[in-house]
C-alpha cells in the first residue's frame, strides 16, 4: 500500500515551538504511555523450533517427543530470558519514534456537508487525548517532512502481543516491534518513523530528542474547538511571519450541535470551499 500524502501531529498549544524552531521531537521508548509498548514477550523457544513445530501439522505437532538433553537445553535457555530482556531494552532505547496519523481515504478539502469520519482531524479521542482536550491544535505535513528522508510505516495492531526469540534480539532483527499496537489503539490511524536518537539535530536535557523539519511541507493547521483566541493568533503569527509556511491553510473546529461531531471552517469564516454552500459561513452556524 502506498504512503498516504499528508499526516497529522496532534499537539497543544506549548508544541507551538516545533512550527518556531522547525524541530520535532522522537520519542524514547521509556516515554510512551502505552506499557506494553516496545514491550514484547521474550520466548525462550529458538527461531529454528518455532519455524519447525509451525511447519508441521496439527498430528504433527502432538507427537513431538523431547529427549532429556532437550529439557536441560529449554532449561538453559529459560534461564537467560532476564539477561536478553536487559539487552532487548538497550537496543530499542537508542531509537526514537514520530507517531503521526494518517489513512489513504481522507479528503484534504475539510467540509461539513458530509463528515468523513476517517480524518482524523474529526477524532474526538485524538483531540482528547493528545490536543490537550480540543485547546491545541493540529499540524498537517506532506510526505517527505523530516528531513533526512525518514519514512513513515503503518502500525499493524493485533488482538495478540509480540513475540521475538534470543536469536532476533542477538541479530537486532525486530524492526517489525516498533510498528505493533495493541488493537484496543487502532483509532489513532497511526503512522510511524523511526530514527537512532543519536542521529538527532539538537538534544535538550538528555532527553528531548529533536530533528528538523522541512518547514515547506506544512500543509495545514487546524485549531482545536476549545483553542483560545489569544492562542490562535499566536500560531498563527508564528506561520505568517515565516516565509517558508506559505503554504499553509488555517482551519478552525467547532463543536456540531446535531450531534458528537465537529464540524470546521476557514480563515474567512466559510464552512466550506463548495461553490454550493459559498454562502455558508461560521456566524450563521454558532453563537459565539
Amino acid at each position: 500500500m502506498e504512503e498516504p500524502l499528508f499526516f497529522y501531529k496532534f499537539v497543544p498549544f506549548e508544541r507551538k515551538d516545533v512550527l518556531e524552531n522547525g524541530l520535532i521531537r522522537f520519542t524514547p521508548a521509556q516515554d510512551f504511555n502505552d506499557p506494553f509498548e516496545l514491550n514484547p514477550t521474550i520466548t525462550p523457544l529458538s527461531t529454528h523450533f518455532i519455524e519447525y513445530e509451525s511447519s508441521l501439522s496439527k498430528e504433527e505437532q502432538e507427537k513431538l517427543s523431547f529427549r532429556p538433553e532437550d529439557y536441560r537445553y529449554s532449561s538453559e535457555r529459560d534461564s537467560k530470558i532476564e539477561s536478553y530482556k536487559a539487552k532487548f531494552k538497550i537496543e530499542i532505547a537508542k531509537q526514537g519514534i514520530l507517531s503521526l496519523s494518517s489513512n489513504n481515504e481522507i479528503n484534504q478539502l475539510l467540509t461539513v456537508t458530509v463528515p468523513n469520519k476517517r480524518d482524523p482531524r474529526t477524532n474526538l479521542l485524538m483531540w482528547s487525548h493528545y490536543a490537550d482536550s480540543h485547546k491545541g491544535f493540529v499540524i498537517e505535513f506532506e510526505s517527505g517532512f523530516v528531513q533526512g528522508g525518514a519514512t513513515l510505516k503503518k502500525v499493524n495492531y493485533r488482538e495478540e502481543r509480540h513475540c521475538i526469540t534470543f536469536e532476533e534480539i542477538e541479530e537486532n532483527n525486530f524492526d517489525d516491534i516498533f510498528f505493533r499496537k495493541s488493537i484496543e489503539w487502532g483509532y489513532e490511524q497511526e503512522y510511524r518513523s523511526v530514527l537512532p536518537l543519536d542521529k538527532a539535530h539538537t538534544i535538550v536535557e538528555d532527553k528531548f530528542h529533536l530533528f528538523k523539519i522541512n518547514k515547506g511541507k506544512v500543509r495545514g493547521i487546524t485549531f482545536g474547538s476549545g483553542m483560545s483566541k489569544e492562542n490562535k493568533a499566536t500560531v498563527m503569527d508564528i506561520i505568517k511571519r515565516d516565509p517558508e509556511y506559505s503554504k499553509v491553510q488555517f482551519n478552525h473546529a467547532y463543536l456540531n450541535e446535531n450531534g458528537y461531531m465537529l464540524g470546521f471552517y476557514y480563515d474567512d469564516g466559510h464552512l466550506t470551499n463548495n461553490p454550493i454552500y459559498q454562502g455558508r459561513t461560521i456566524s450563521s452556524q454558532i453563537k459565539f
